[in-house]
């Protein structure tokens, strides 16, 4: 089963399940490292199609560790040779919506609301600098 086509754009829709959500970072991952257009990955195709070789497959699962705060083998993209059966694996056999959960926190939290330090009036950043022409 594919859940994406060729034509998936990353900035569409939010993925709504922890697969979508796996295949949407790990096609970003794989357009920024190996520098392609994510129009024209297939998650059903073999990630050495791509040009992925083996350090750049340990990268990649290194990088999903980090993101996922998870431990995963070393050798995930040799064993799971395309982006979908790799998703596929993490669902059945990591607790995957906990740890995307648990990221989702993470990101959200790192964003502060440029306009509330001023608006607040507790003198910081720009504001403070405001406040010394009264």
């Amino acid at each position: 089963m594919q859940l994406h086509t060729s034509s998936f754009k990353l900035d569409e829709l939010p993925p709504k399940t922890p697969v979508e959500a796996l295949q949407s970072w790990l096609v970003k991952q794989l357009t920024e490292q190996l520098s392609l257009d994510a129009a024209t990955i297939k998650v059903s195709e073999p990630l050495t199609r791509y040009g992925l070789d083996s350090i750049d497959a340990v990268t990649l699962v290194g990088d999903l560790e980090d993101w996922l705060g998870l431990e995963l083998p070393d050798t995930l993209f040799w064993d799971y040779q395309s982006i979908e059966k790799a998703s596929q694996y993490l669902v059945e056999n990591y607790d995957i919506a906990d740890a995307l959960d648990k990221q989702q926190a993470v990101e959200t939290s790192d964003i502060e609301p440029p306009l509330a330090e001023a608006a607040s009036g507790d003198n910081k950043g720009w504001g403070n600098l405001w406040g010394r022409f009264k």
